[in-house]
């Protein structure tokens, strides 16, 4: 820019003095964390047919600051408006043919695209009573595959290598469910989630920035909750029958005499790795210690050693193997399998 900053910090304070509403950030154009996104993504939606505005340009400057003197009509420029809904939201023209569409970010987690597919088929689109909104195209953005059952072993390894810790210590956890399993976020969510709204940063916007769990490993996992622990001295009866935890199908809880605790916490995390595996395609090589720590006889239950030697005895290749939740279609796993796609958003327009 050809102005010094002394010249544009006059230039902010006297445009401030007049229009209170102008930030600094609109002023200086500084864009914010989610407009940065899609200026990251700019060159490949472009690549793709869609063009975003100006301002999403990796070149852009404020035109504003651009003259040979300061314009301080700023909000005369489109180019000024920031994105109110940062980088869940944002405009575009389709290139072939200048038409007008909104791009929206979905977290492949939750079924919103599917349902819009269904929606939008072209059976279902030719019903006059269909007002649901047309889906015109959906993109994968290109990353790295990454999500690899090695990332779901490490943290069952942790969690398997923690409760026998605190059973070689006359230590039972009680309910070592699935509420109960946390893992240090510190270096997947560098900026943090706020305490009551976790799927922000601050409380008030939504969405967080994170990392992957295998960019930022090893990542630490740890128990919480002891509200039903107990500690047994040497040669004290461990017999005993209480207050259940999250998970209802103990077997031993259906019984009326007493029974083994630490057998119940084998049996509680088993039961949770095993709804994991119910949940997402990939974990087969966990089924085994899952069944094995899931027996009814608790007699019968495999020990958390020897889950973890089951563990170490699954080949290394496999565990680089991609695991997928249920309910991703077939047409998004081939994309992420052979066409470089990212798997963590997927793009509505």
């Amino acid at each position: 820019m050809p102005f010094s900053q002394e010249e544009l910090e006059e230039a902010y304070q006297q445009v401030t003095s007049k229009t209170s509403s102008l930030s600094r950030e609109i002023f200086f154009g500084i864009l914010n964390d989610g407009e940065q996104f899609w200026v990251d993504i700019q060159p490949f939606l472009l690549s793709r047919g869609y063009r975003l505005r100006p301002r999403y340009n990796p070149e852009w400057k404020p035109p504003w600051l651009l003259g040979t003197i300061i314009n301080t009509r700023v909000y005369a420029y489109e180019e000024a408006l920031s994105l109110f809904h940062g980088r869940h939201l944002n405009d575009a023209v389709r290139v072939s043919d200048g038409h007008k569409v909104v791009l929206k970010s979905i977290d492949t987690s939750k079924e919103e695209i599917p349902v819009a597919q269904f929606l939008s088929s072209p059976e279902l689109r030719s019903d006059p009573r269909n007002h649901t909104v047309p889906i015109l195209d959906i993109i994968l953005l290109p990353n790295d595959d990454t999500r690899a059952l090695l990332e779901f072993t490490d943290a069952v390894r942790q969690f398997l290598e923690g409760l026998e810790f605190m059973h070689q210590h006359n230590t039972i956890h009680g309910d070592p469910c699935y509420f109960n399993l946390m893992v240090d976020s510190t270096k997947l969510i560098p900026r943090g989630v706020h305490f009551i709204k976790p799927r922000t940063h601050d409380g008030i916007t939504w969405g967080r920035d994170w990392n992957t769990r295998s960019s930022v490993g090893p990542l630490k996992y740890y128990f919480i909750d002891f509200g039903l622990s107990a500690h047994y001295l040497p040669g004290q009866d461990i017999m005993f029958e209480g207050p259940y935890g999250q998970d209802r199908t103990v077997p031993e809880h259906s019984l009326p005499e007493p029974y083994d605790t630490f057998k119940v916490d084998v049996y509680q995390l088993g039961n949770v790795i095993k709804r994991m595996i119910d949940h997402y395609d990939g974990l087969e090589p966990l089924l085994y210690i899952a069944l094995g720590m899931t027996r009814k006889n608790p007699q019968d239950r495999m020990s958390l050693r020897e889950a973890i030697e089951q563990l170490d005895q699954i080949p290394k290749k496999v565990l680089k193997r991609r695991v997928w939740k249920q309910t991703t279609p077939d047409e998004i796993r081939f994309l992420v399998r052979f066409c470089c796609a990212n798997p963590t958003s997927r793009w509505a327009l």
